[in-house]
C-alpha cells in the first residue's frame, strides 16, 4: 500500500460512524459473509464422510454446523435490498474471492494430511481473523438489533475457534518448513483481506 492509497478500513469506520445501516449495506455484508460461511461449510461437509481422528473431527464438525447456523441467521436478520444491481456487484466480489483463493481445489480434495489441507485450514483461519466487520462499527450500535447481534455472535464464535485452529496448524505433522507455512498463511490472509477491502469499498462508495 502506497502512501497516497486511502486506508479503506479507516474510511469504512468513518462511514459507519456517520451513516445509519440501511438495507443496501446490510445486504452487501450479508451476501459476503453468507458466501464465506457457505463456502467453508461446503468444504467441511466432507469431514462427515471421511475417516478422521476424533478431536479434529469434533472441531471441524462443530465449525461446519456453526457456519450453516450463522449463514441462515444472517439471512433471517438481514433487511434485504430491492436494488438488483447490488446483487450483481456482490456476486462479483464473492466470485473474485472464490477464484483467488482457488476454492474449487478444497471443495474437491479429500481431507488428508498434506499441503492442500494446510492451505485450507490457513484460508479458514484467515476468514476468522481478517473479516472483522463489527470492529469497524461505532461502539454505541444497538447490540439488540438482530443483524448487529448476529454479527456479534459470529465474532464471538470466531474468537473461540481461532485458538483451536492455530493449534491444529501448529501441531500438524506435515512436510513443510516454518517459512513455507508462514508463506501460506500470509498468502491466505492477503487474499481474504483484499476481498474484505473490496466489500468495504463497495459499501462506502454506494
Amino acid at each position: 500500500m502506497t502512501e497516497n492509497t486511502p486506508n479503506i478500513r479507516e474510511e469504512a469506520r468513518k462511514y459507519f460512524a456517520e451513516t445509519p445501516l440501511n438495507s443496501d449495506t446490510k445486504t452487501r455484508i450479508c451476501l459476503f459473509l453468507q458466501s464465506v460461511k457457505s463456502t467453508n461449510a461446503a468444504i467441511l461437509s466432507k469431514i462427515e464422510f471421511q475417516p478422521c481422528e476424533w478431536l479434529p473431527y469434533k472441531y471441524l464438525h462443530t465449525q461446519y454446523y456453526k457456519d450453516i447456523e450463522h449463514s441462515t441467521l444472517l439471512a433471517k436478520a438481514c433487511e434485504w435490498s430491492f436494488n438488483p444491481m447490488l446483487y450483481m456487484a456482490a456476486t462479483q466480489i464473492n466470485l473474485n474471492l472464490w477464484q483467488k483463493a482457488d476454492v474449487n481445489k478444497y471443495v474437491s480434495a479429500k481431507f488428508e494430511i498434506d499441503r492442500t489441507l494446510y492451505e485450507y485450514l490457513s484460508l479458514s483461519h484467515a476468514f476468522m481473523s481478517e473479516l472483522r466487520i463489527l470492529a469497524l462499527f461505532p461502539h454505541d450500535f444497538d447490540i439488540n438489533n438482530p443483524f448487529i447481534h448476529c454479527l456479534h455472535e459470529i465474532d464471538l464464535e470466531n474468537g473461540r475457534q481461532i485458538q483451536t485452529q492455530v493449534r491444529m496448524l501448529k501441531d500438524m505433522n506435515i512436510d513443510l518448513t516454518n517459512e513455507q507455512k508462514q508463506n501460506i498463511a500470509d498468502e491466505m490472509r492477503a487474499i481474504v483481506a483484499a476481498s474484505f477491502d473490496e466489500l468495504l469499498t463497495s459499501i462506502v462508495q454506494q
